[in-house]
């Protein structure tokens, strides 16, 4: 009996690629590149050692041309109660616990897919999230309690793909306010899952950040949205936390960030620092990000890819804030470019649950 080759993360390409040391503790970028696969992570912590977002996970079976895509931010509202005491001493709060727990609950799933050991389905993923959540340490339970407090809290934003002689399968898998995309060369970016709130519009939703309807935790349950598609290659997946996309003026500048940091890259491992570069002055949270370029030769392939719609971008004026006028100017703007850009950013994104 042969058995199968188990998933690794795609090898860090350092000895041969060397990375600038960081100055700021906690924050990981890494790229891995193979036969027509780019991969990359950026993870930056505003408290080094303390963010509530775990570290990204970036898987991919080589032999069957599997992955996964994945986000964690712990919720610091709600699971803001200490869960663990670490052995050097640091307190970590329920939110920081139900992160990792569901990153290694959604690693140990897609592990098991691979491997045939367990069904590839959403219930046996909210099988093991609650399965590793419910030996997760949780800690002394607060006396405080009420329709916000939750144990071990966290959301996710996973994208499933398969890549085959027909293209790129993916499926989105996600509870809370985390997101999976997907970047397209000729239409640019696209969500690919809709935020578990009250509010559905994009825009408005960076100016109110309402509160979540739906996480992961283990005293409670939670609901696995699930949405699925096809592209034909090239294509770029990618899930991020809301450090990336939440503290932008609209959506669309969350894809400038994107294409204008590409644009200037050498390299995935650089495209990543630049990334980070870019996020971490201007977000005020934790900021995670894990994506996959699928079907590109190689890096300037996949760079030259986008100049076009990086040209587009520019020109739409999605990056011109009018910061010497007031703030209905902004507002103005915000609406005006938002309407322009809503229609592709949404075309695949799920309709709203009932």
């Amino acid at each position: 009996m042969t058995i199968p080759p188990k998933p690794t993360r795609a090898p860090d390409p350092r000895p041969s690629q060397p990375a600038s040391p960081s100055p700021h503790p906690g924050h990981l970028t890494w790229s891995a590149t193979h036969t027509r696969l780019q991969a990359l992570t950026v993870w930056t912590e505003r408290r080094p050692g303390h963010g509530e977002d775990a570290e990204p996970l970036a898987v991919h079976h080589r032999p069957t041309g599997n992955g996964l895509l994945a986000v964690f931010d712990g919720s610091g509202g709600s699971g803001a109660a200490p869960a663990w005491h670490a052995p050097d001493g640091a307190t970590h709060t329920g939110a920081w616990v139900g992160a990792r727990s569901a990153r290694l609950a959604a690693e140990c799933w897609f592990q098991g897919v691979v491997d045939g050991e367990v069904p590839d389905t959403t219930e046996r993923l909210k099988y093991c999230l609650r399965a590793v959540l419910d030996v997760a340490p949780h800690g002394t339970r607060s006396k405080v309690t009420g329709s916000m407090r939750r144990l071990l809290p966290t959301t996710m934003a996973a994208v499933r793909y398969r890549v085959g002689d027909e293209g790129v399968r993916w499926q989105a898998l996600w509870a809370g306010d985390s997101r999976s995309y997907a970047l397209l060369p000729g239409s640019g970016l696209h969500a690919l899952t809709r935020d578990d709130t009250h509010e559905d519009d994009t825009l408005a939703q960076l100016r109110q950040d309402p509160p979540m309807t739906n996480v992961i935790c283990a005293d409670r349950d939670f609901e696995l949205s699930v949405q699925q598609g096809e592209f034909s290659e090239p294509c770029v997946l990618l899930a991020a936390t809301d450090g990336f996309f939440g503290y932008v003026h609209t959506p669309a500048q969350f894809e400038c960030l994107l294409l204008d940091t590409l644009g200037q890259a050498r390299s995935a491992g650089h495209w990543a620092e630049l990334m980070r570069q870019a996020i971490q002055p201007v977000t005020a949270d934790d900021a995670s990000l894990c994506l996959a370029a699928l079907g590109f030769d190689d890096f300037t392939h996949l760079r030259g890819a986008f100049a076009g719609r990086h040209d587009s971008v520019v020109r739409g004026g999605y990056q011109d804030v009018p910061s010497a006028a007031g703030p209905d100017a902004v507002r103005d703007w915000q609406d005006r470019t938002w309407e322009s850009y809503r229609h592709t950013y949404e075309q695949l994104m799920p309709g709203v649950r009932e």
